[in-house]
């Protein structure tokens, strides 16, 4: 009994130490490089570029405020107070983005995934947030005239842009564990729309065609 419960901690204390292993090497990535390319592109003024907020940080650039992207999930509740899409019935940020993203969380403290899984996650997290930043803030692709069709047009950016996140983060979702792969869909299936379940779908498909070789 005591053997067996040692050899739990010890599984458990070596993802802890993965976890923090990845988050730490992203962190560094998202304060040095990235950080100085949000700079060279949005420009800022500010004595201090990154200001924390109560759960999330934001860069101060010239003309505004842009949610900095984090290994955490608060980066959404960021984006849903700057767009406010759940008052126009869009509910991408607060029903999808933000509950998918903690669960993954949680299950990672439950241990449902391998270091390469865990490492895939904390990589697609920071890819989807670069995405959402460098579509709206960097580009200006979601500066439509209403809250609506700024809200939606963020909606059809993420289900066309996610799967190359899904595909090319860390290893790769086609090369995870099957442990890995089956946990992903236990973690994300209840959340999907049709629309993502079909997303879903392609890249299951591109993982047995192999396209994402290609």
């Amino acid at each position: 009994m005591y053997k067996f419960t040692y050899f739990i901690l010890i599984i458990l204390t070596f993802s802890t130490v993965a976890q923090s292993s990845i988050k730490d090497d992203l962190n560094r990535e998202l304060e040095g490089p990235y950080l100085r390319g949000l700079i060279d592109s949005l420009g800022c003024e500010a004595d201090e570029c990154l200001e924390n907020q109560s759960s999330y940080r934001i860069f101060k650039a010239t003309n505004k405020d842009v949610c900095f992207p984090s290994t955490n999930c608060e980066f959404y509740k960021c984006m849903e107070k700057k767009y406010q899409c759940a008052d126009v019935d869009v509910n991408y940020f607060t029903e999808l983005a933000y509950p998918t993203c903690s669960t993954y969380v949680q299950n990672m403290k439950k241990d449902y995934f391998t270091p390469k899984g865990q490492e895939w996650i904390y990589e697609v997290m920071v890819c989807l947030q670069k995405g959402l930043v460098k579509e709206c803030e960097v580009e200006g692709n979601c500066n439509q005239n209403t809250r609506k069709k700024k809200c939606d047009h963020i909606v059809d950016y993420t289900l066309n842009f996610h799967p190359s996140c899904y595909i090319d983060s860390g290893v790769g979702v086609c090369n995870l564990p099957l442990k890995d792969k089956i946990n992903i869909w236990r973690t994300v299936g209840k959340f999907l729309t049709a629309d993502e379940r079909e997303q879903a779908y392609r890249v299951i498909f591109k993982c047995i065609t192999g396209e994402e070789n290609e």
